[in-house]
C-alpha cells in the first residue's frame, strides 16, 4: 500500500505548449504552482497520438501491438472492411484493478472504459465512446450521480451544427467531471483516484488557443486548487499534447494520385451534385431533433455512399466506396496507413511509399512527417498482423485527414474545421510528498501504470511494456526507496486467486 492517497487529473490532449502563455500572463496560478514545485516531463504517447489507443495503453501499460485497438478504426484489407474492435476494450487488466484490489481506486471519465470492467470501489466510464446507460460500477451508482449531479456522460449539440452551444456543453462537462470526482472522493475515499476530462480536447480541435479553450483550462486550473493542499499526490497527466494546425494532408489523396488507392464514383458523386451530402443531413436532423432516429432507419446502402460537403467518405463509408481489387494502400486519420495482403511483404513497396512519404513537403515547404515508420519499429505483440504497416508521425503544423475522395492534396483549416491536432508529446506534472522537482526526459505513457503501482506499493505484472520511473519520486519517499518487483502471468493468477477465497471467506464470515 502506498504511503499517500493519489489524485490523477487526467487531461485529455494537454501540453505545455498550449498552456505556458496562460501560465505566463497569470491565467492558470494552480497549474503553474504544481510545475514550479513539483516533477515535469514532456510524456511520450503511442503512435498514433490519438485518444485511442493511447488511454488504453496507459490503463493497460500496453502497446497497441498487444491491445489490438491501433485507432478509432481499424483496417482489414484483405477481408475489405473498416472497423473498430470495442470487444478488445476490455480484454486487458487495468491498473487501477490491481489497486484497488487490496485498498481502494475510484476512476471516472477514462475513455476506452466502456463498458466498465469491476473496479473497486467504483468506476465511471468515459466519453466518447460510453453509452448514457450501464456505464458505472456498481451499476447502481449510475442512478446515484444521475440524481445528485444530473450526470451525463456526452453533449447533446454537434460541434460542427453549433459550435458555440457545444462549447458550453463541453465547459459544463467538464467541471461535472470533477465535481463528480469530489463527491466519490469524500463518499467512498479512494485511495487511489482519476479523474479525466476527454472534451478538453474537443476545445483544442475547434477553438485552439482561443477564449474557450483558456475558460476550459481555467475550470481545470480552479479544481486543482482543492486538491494542492490536502498532501496527497496529485497529477496532471495527458493522453497525447496539441499544436495548431497549419497544413491538412489529404493522404487517401496522395495515395490515390499515386496509383495506390481507387475511388470508386457513381452514385455518390450524384448525390453530392443534388447536394445530398453528410454535412447537410446532419443540420437538417439536428435542427429537427431527429438525427438519432434518422441514423437507425436510413438504410445503410445509403448512408455509406453519401458523401461530406468536399466529397469525402468518412471512416465505414470509405469501406464502400473503394475499388479494393485495384488498391494497394489505405491509410486512417493521423497516422496509420494499410497495406493490401499482397502487398504487406513487398518490402521495395513499403520502402517505396515510406521514402516518398519522408521526402514529401506541404505548400509551405515543410516535412509533412517528422518520422515515418514501419510498424515494427513501434508496435509489438500478437496483434502485428493487423497492425497499420506504415505510421506516420506528424510534423508539428500539421494534421493527416483519413477521409477519402477529396480532389484537394492540401487545404488550410476552413469554419468549422479543426485548428489544433495531436502531437506525440503530452503534458506530466507530479506534485506532492512522494515526488521530486525539476524536469524529467524518457517518460513514455506506457512507464505510468508500472511506476503507479509502484507508488503504490504493488508489483508491476511482467507484460507490462512500460518501465517503473523513479526517477519521478523525491530521494526521501518511499517509492523511491523500495524496491520494484515484477510479477509473472502465474504469480499474478495465483493473487488473484488468493484475493477472491480471502474475500469469499470474509463473507462467509459476515
Amino acid at each position: 500500500m502506498g504511503d499517500q492517497r493519489t489524485i490523477v487529473f487526467g487531461l485529455d490532449g494537454g501540453h505545455f505548449e498550449l498552456i505556458n502563455p496562460w501560465i505566463n500572463e497569470g491565467e492558470l496560478p494552480n497549474i503553474e504552482r504544481a510545475i514550479d514545485r513539483g516533477v515535469t516531463a514532456d510524456l511520450q504517447s503511442v503512435l498514433p497520438p490519438v485518444t485511442s489507443p493511447n488511454w488504453k495503453a496507459y490503463a493497460t501499460g500496453k502497446n497497441p501491438g498487444k491491445l489490438g485497438i491501433f485507432w478509432w478504426e481499424n483496417v482489414d484489407m484483405a477481408d475489405h472492411r473498416v472497423y473498430y474492435p470495442s470487444d478488445r476494450k476490455n480484454k486487458h487488466e487495468e491498473f487501477w484493478e490491481i489497486i484497488g484490489e487490496e485498498s481502494s481506486a475510484g476512476v471516472v471519465n477514462v475513455p476506452t472504459t466502456y463498458p466498465p470492467r469491476k473496479v473497486d470501489p467504483f468506476i465511471i466510464a468515459g466519453a466518447p465512446d460510453a453509452d448514457e446507460s450501464e456505464f458505472t460500477h456498481p451499476p447502481e451508482l449510475e442512478k446515484e450521480l444521475q440524481e445528485e449531479l444530473e450526470y451525463r456522460i456526452t453533449k447533446e449539440t454537434p460541434l460542427r451544427t453549433d459550435l458555440s452551444t457545444a462549447t458550453n456543453e463541453i465547459l459544463d462537462l467538464i467541471d461535472l467531471r470533477f465535481e463528480t470526482g469530489k463527491y466519490l472522493l469524500d463518499r467512498y475515499e479512494p485511495e487511489f483516484l482519476q479523474i479525466t476530462t476527454f472534451y478538453l480536447n474537443s476545445l483544442h480541435h475547434f477553438h485552439w488557443d482561443n477564449k474557450p479553450t483558456l475558460e476550459g483550462w481555467k475550470i481545470v486550473d480552479r479544481h486543482l486548487r482543492d486538491f494542492l493542499d490536502s498532501g496527497d499526490n496529485v497529477i496532471l497527466m495527458s493522453d497525447h499534447g496539441a499544436n495548431e494546425i497549419k497544413t491538412v494532408f489529404h493522404i487517401n489523396t496522395w495515395l490515390e494520385q499515386e496509383g495506390y488507392l481507387t475511388i470508386e464514383s457513381g452514385t455518390s458523386d450524384l448525390l453530392q451534385r443534388a447536394g445530398i451530402t453528410t454535412d447537410t443531413l446532419l443540420s437538417l436532423t439536428s435542427q429537427l431533433g431527429v438525427r438519432k432516429f434518422a441514423s437507425k432507419v436510413a438504410p445503410r446502402w445509403v448512408t455509406n455512399r453519401i458523401p461530406n460537403e468536399t466529397g469525402e467518405f468518412q471512416k465505414k463509408q470509405k469501406a464502400a466506396n473503394i475499388n479494393w481489387s485495384d488498391t494497394v494502400a489505405l491509410a486512417s486519420g493521423q497516422g496509420p496507413v494499410y497495406l493490401a495482403p499482397d502487398a504487406k511483404n513487398d518490402e521495395q513497396l513499403k520502402d517505396e511509399i515510406i521514402d516518398k512519404l519522408s521526402e514529401l513537403r506541404g505548400p509551405d515547404g515543410q516535412p509533412i512527417a517528422t518520422t515515418v515508420y514501419e510498424a515494427a519499429d513501434i508496435y509489438e505483440g500478437p496483434y502485428m498482423e493487423e497492425a497499420p504497416d506504415i505510421v506516420i508521425d506528424q510534423a508539428p503544423g500539421v494534421h493527416i485527414q483519413g477521409t477519402a475522395g477529396r480532389d484537394e492534396l492540401f487545404t488550410r483549416p476552413m469554419k468549422d474545421d479543426w485548428m489544433g491536432e495531436n502531437k506525440r508529446d503530452g503534458l506530466f506534472v507530479a506534485i506532492g510528498p512522494d515526488f521530486g522537482s525539476g524536469s524529467v526526459s524518457d517518460l513514455s505513457i506506457l512507464d505510468l501504470a508500472p511506476t503507479l503501482l509502484h507508488l503504490h506499493g504493488r508489483s508491476v505484472p511482467e507484460d507490462m511494456d512500460g518501465k517503473v520511473k523513479t526517477t519521478v519520486f523525491a530521494e526521501e519517499s518511499q517509492a523511491a526507496k523500495r524496491e520494484v518487483t515484477r510479477m509473472t502471468h502465474n504469480s499474478r493468477q495465483q493473487e488473484i486467486n488468493r484475493i477472491r477465497e480471502a474475500a469469499q471467506k470474509h463473507c462467509n464470515h459476515i
